[in-house]
């Protein structure tokens, strides 16, 4: 496989300081850790450091840990993430995996795809609040054979919280800078053959004037605040020892203030936007013999945003994505060998208009089957994946992933992949009256992977050398004021991930070098960085924890007219106190430095803020 170096210099030295860590991290080698299963690389349970993609898992003590609010600020420590925001929380925002763009990586809640169907192809992570979430498996690079369209650069799998044995019960409140507040609670637990867990929770806060007056024009100078309410529900109850069946329903509700700029508005008018997410889902999960095991799914998710616009021109804009999808998936689990199999029926749908006057009303179906095989013995390694996917109005798919691993000792693995991958355009990109193209051919993407693998104890680095290749780019024309298929793009670099623990100290890092350039151009993406990293600790000390997080994001090219963005760096500290057992005081310091930073040009993101609280859990 030919992989172009990427700045000679930068591998040189971060090579010798991954090398200093591993050697570091050996101090710590008789320390045991828990053993961490993952699902999302395979579509079978696995443990963490037999995953042959680049998977990382953030448990609900990283998201306590962490103390964030909502997913997209979480992710943004992981290697390989991007969150860009064109205003204040809650507005219109995009993700990078990888330099892949949010139309291009899929997000799955509970299993259930997240892409909006509408002219953005976003994904709404910015309202996913944390307090609903008990884990999430992100795994890196080309796995549209595993999981289908939109994983080109990858797959974000977000598990709402569950049943558990025992029974306990949460409560958290918190008061900070911008008239920010924050409410949660919630049980979970288990009695005899009913397991449940319901949490409910809401974020406001008053918000900064995202937009900066001195790189745009006539936009309102007012506050742009936010609200969320969420809610999620588990119930479960166990037909015996073999048999499962159970609920599950998340709803997100963000409200938001924003600004638009330019000749056409005025500093009076008032924006005003919503988005509200209801995903639900009904399932069966059983053991049909002592290898071979079942599960059925049907669920049904919507996601509605609206806009209102209140001024010299005013006008409401609203657009529903609907998707349902039923789900049959089977595993055989064999000596040194899991098989698994599945069919998925899936129905996507928008309805889209202004002021009341339905514009684009569309649905079509997508079905797909797929088989893998993942294989362990001895020194060696595999899996392997196939997908066929056949989507209403568009030509068939087959994707296909293999890879291989070869341990040479116990804590060293090497990994290498090829895979390939495909991502069909949203309903709005092919028949919105205004800037739809029907003649739209889906995305296609190949990726070739070398890495090496070290885990010990409690400590794992993974890193990982990649080559993207996507043709058929989807994109809005500015030309022809449509969307087309007018590009190829490639993204070569090095990604290297790692945790660990010593003694009473956990810690974590990421670096990403990445080149993502337009093929037929020259020129690099809008908005990716070259590089990428952070870094963060969490210490105990007694009774007291603490924790800091720095992340660096480099220089990268605005849309075209608008200068370059600067590199910028954040700190976030953090406090947790024992005040009991069952209290916890803790307090949030983010952008501990007061950087000014700009993920778009025109908007600024948040000042220095601070976090203070009182949460109390109920041990089981």
């Amino acid at each position: 496989m030919k992989i172009r170096t990427l700045r000679a210099r930068n591998f040189g030295m971060a090579l010798p300081a991954l090398s200093l860590l591993s050697l570091a991290s050996c101090a710590a080698m008789a320390q045991t850790a828990p053993v961490q299963v993952v699902v999302t690389a395979s579509r079978t349970e696995q443990i963490l450091t037999d995953a042959l993609p680049h998977t990382t898992v953030l448990g609900r003590e990283a998201i306590e840990q962490s103390q964030l609010t909502d997913l997209s600020s979480l992710l943004a420590r992981e290697a390989g993430f991007q969150f860009t925001q064109s205003g204040g929380r809650g507005s219109q925002s995009t993700v990078f995996l990888r330099g892949a763009a949010s139309l291009q990586v899929l997000v799955l809640v509970d299993g259930m795809p997240m892409t909006k169907q509408d002219t953005t192809g976003a994904v709404s992570l910015e309202h996913i609040m944390l307090d609903q979430v008990d884990r999430i498996e992100i795994v890196r690079g080309n796995v549209s054979a595993i999981h289908g369209s939109g994983a080109v650069g990858g797959v974000i799998q977000v598990f709402t919280r569950h049943a558990q044995s025992g029974h306990t019960g949460y409560l958290t409140a918190a008061t900070g800078s911008l008239g920010t507040s924050r409410v949660n609670l919630g049980t979970q637990g288990k009695h005899g053959d009913f397991g449940y867990a319901v949490s409910l929770g809401t974020l406001s806060t008053r918000g900064i004037n995202a937009t900066n007056l001195s790189q745009t024009t006539n936009a309102n100078p007012d506050a742009d605040g936010y609200r969320n309410d969420s809610h999620s529900v588990h119930l479960s109850y166990d037909l015996g020892t073999d048999h499962k069946v159970g609920l599950r329903s998340t709803h997100f509700n963000g409200r938001f203030d924003y600004d638009v700029a330019g000749s056409y508005a005025t500093p009076t008018d008032v924006h005003k936007g919503s988005t509200r997410i209801d995903n639900n889902t009904v399932y069966w999960a059983g053991q049909l013999s002592p290898v071979w095991s079942s599960r059925l799914n049907y669920s049904e998710a919507t996601e509605r945003n609206t806009t209102e616009t209140v001024g010299g021109y005013s006008f409401t804009t609203q657009a529903e994505t609907r998707t349902r999808l039923l789900s049959w998936t089977h595993q055989v689990n064999l000596p040194a060998m899991v098989l698994s199999a599945g069919v998925d029926h899936q129905t996507q749908g928008i309805d889209a208009g202004t002021d009341g006057v339905t514009e684009l009303n569309r649905q079509r179906s997508a079905n797909a089957v797929y088989a893998g095989l993942v294989y362990n013995r001895g020194a060696h390694s595999a899996q392997f994946n196939l997908r066929h996917d056949s989507v209403q109005g568009l030509a068939s798919k087959d994707s296909v992933y293999l890879g291989y691993g070869y341990a040479l000792n116990p804590q060293w693995k090497l990994i290498a992949s090829h895979a390939t991958a495909f991502n069909v355009p949203p309903l709005g990109y092919l028949y919105d009256p205004y800037s739809g193209n029907p003649a739209l051919r889906p995305e296609t993407a190949t990726t070739h992977e070398v890495g090496v693998q070290w885990a010990s104890g409690p400590h794992r680095l993974r890193s990982t050398l990649f080559d993207t290749r996507t043709k058929d780019l989807l994109l809005y024309d500015m030309n022809t004021w449509q969307f087309s298929n007018v590009s190829s793009v490639k993204n070569q670099g090095l990604e290297t991930s790692y945790s660990g623990r010593i003694n009473a100290t956990d810690l974590s890092a990421s670096l990403t070098l990445q080149d993502p350039v337009n093929e037929a151009t020259g020129q690099p993406l809008v908005r990716r960085a070259k590089t990428l990293v952070s870094a963060s600790l969490s210490q105990a000390v007694g009774l007291l924890t603490l924790g800091g997080a720095v992340r660096y994001t480099g220089a990268r090219p605005d849309l075209s007219g608008n200068p370059d963005l600067a590199s910028f760096v954040l700190l976030d500290l953090t406090a947790r106190y024992a005040l009991t057992r069952d209290w916890t005081l803790f307090g949030r310091i983010e952008n501990a430095t007061d950087s000014h930073y700009q993920t778009a040009y025109g908007y600024n993101q948040l000042p220095r803020t601070t976090t203070v609280g009182l949460s109390w859990k109920l041990k089981p």
